[in-house]
């Protein structure tokens, strides 16, 4: 019996079946979606967007263009203008070094309304690979008023198009977009010019200033503080080039423009605008009774400004050059000496060389400098390493006012009344006598 009972437990335990799953079997029905991982491109894509927003908030305005139209006709001052430019951040600094590539398109895939500026030197690329928008056919008239709508995108390639300039990993943007990244640009860099600008006046000017100048002076740097960079300046003609921020080429290591050259030429109201360019122009301001002095600006290869004054009841045409090198004298002694041979035969060519400049960025300061010498007479100028500050300060006052501060201790004095020009009052009645050194003019050229 034990036998028979324990073959049958076997052959039940044989019939027993073992069931194992098999985990790469396919599983039945639907299969379940799997949740999206959100990648780091797409939080930072995010985090931009964001950023974006919050600029658009801090500018007032949800374009570029909105914010420059809005800001142009404002014009608050430094402070609000840095305020609302803030909100305008730079985007895709890791790809500052990529080329761009200019192509002319039907139907371009463009960032709409970009509230971003590239970096300085990927928009300076931009700006190199578009073509002149202006051909020979289609000249652009400064004198006469230009129609707005045109078809501006067939000047340049001649195609029926959109100017598109392309950059890999990053977009592709239009002509327009891209000319309006770099008026952001420059107007950033204005604002950024102009506090510098308040800056070295409060810190350095005013104190090279006699004390009784400084409420004065404190008061010129508030309004430098409070205006709009590119608010025209009264007194001057209304050019586009007569704006405050001209004025911030005063301070250093800036070099003046040829806006602020011309300015202090403007300025003179006893002589009128003289035309470097045109020989025979010089000669018709010489044969003038009421012309006194003709002041001549020169300008090498954008680097170095030098002069060339005609003195008409001197009978003399001096040229100068701040640092007195061999060939910068040479250029300016021969455009002396040409203007002698082409009709001022009876004039005297007479190297100044007097006074040096010692620093690589003030020549057009020492060159404005002279000419206000030349014009007034007798004026006692000291240009010295340590006083050029205060030089510097003087020419900003006159550039903005048109009125020259009087020189501490002895005043500028004139052989004829008619040439001074119009000198502000000192708020003090009492002088000192000042010890000023007086530029001498050197020997007639052989």
């Amino acid at each position: 019996m034990d036998t028979e009972s324990s073959v049958s437990r076997d052959k039940s335990q044989k019939k027993q079946v073992t069931i194992r799953l098999n985990p790469k079997a396919k599983k039945v029905g639907r299969p379940q979606k799997k949740k999206k991982a959100t990648s780091a491109g797409e939080k930072k894509d995010r985090k931009w967007y964001e950023a974006i927003e919050e600029g658009r908030e801090t500018a007032g305005e949800v374009t570029l263009s909105a914010l420059l139209n809005s800001l142009d006709r404002e014009q608050p001052g430094l402070v609000e203008t840095q305020r609302r430019l803030s909100g305008v951040l730079v985007k895709f600094e890791e790809a500052e070094k990529k080329k761009p590539k200019y192509k002319v398109l039907k139907n371009p895939v463009l960032i709409l309304d970009p509230f971003f500026v590239l970096p300085s030197k990927l928009l300076s690329a931009c700006i190199k690979v578009l073509p002149v928008s202006n051909t020979q056919d289609t000249a652009i008239s400064i004198d006469d008023s230009q129609s707005s709508k045109g078809p501006r995108q067939q000047r340049a390639s001649g195609k029926e198009g959109v100017e598109t300039v392309l950059i890999k990993d990053v977009g592709s943007f239009s002509r327009d977009q891209i000319e309006i990244f770099k008026r952001v640009q420059n107007m950033k860099a204005a604002v950024h010019s102009g506090i510098d600008m308040h800056r070295w006046l409060v810190d350095k000017g005013i104190a090279s200033l006699p004390a009784g100048y400084h409420g004065f002076a404190n008061q010129v740097a508030d309004e430098v503080m409070a205006t709009y960079p590119y608010k025209k300046i009264q007194g001057l003609p209304n050019l586009t080039d007569y704006t405050y921020v001209m004025l911030y080429t005063v301070s250093p290591p800036e070099w003046l423009t040829d806006a602020a050259i011309r300015a202090k030429r403007t300025r003179n109201k006893e002589n009128d605008l003289v035309d470097v360019s045109i020989r025979t122009a010089v000669q018709q301001y010489i044969r003038d009774d009421s012309v006194q002095t003709v002041m001549l600006p020169l300008n090498f290869d954008n680097f170095h400004w030098c002069c060339v004054v005609i003195k008409v009841t001197e009978k003399r045409i001096y040229f100068y050059d701040p640092l007195n090198q061999t060939a910068y004298v040479n250029a300016c002694s021969e455009i002396a000496t040409t203007l002698k041979i082409t009709g001022l035969q009876d004039y005297n060519v007479i190297s100044q060389n007097n006074p040096l400049q010692f620093d690589g960025f003030s020549c057009g300061v020492y060159v404005c400098w002279m000419f206000i010498h030349k014009v007034i007479p007798g004026l006692h100028v000291d240009m010295i390493d340590t006083s050029l500050t205060r030089r510097r300060v003087e020419l900003f006052f006159y550039l903005l006012k048109g009125r020259l501060l009087p020189l501490e201790g002895n005043t500028a004095v004139a052989s004829n009344p008619d040439d001074e020009e119009e000198k502000m009052k000192a708020p003090s009645s009492e002088e000192k006598p000042g010890s000023d050194e007086e530029v001498p003019s050197t020997q007639i050229a052989q």
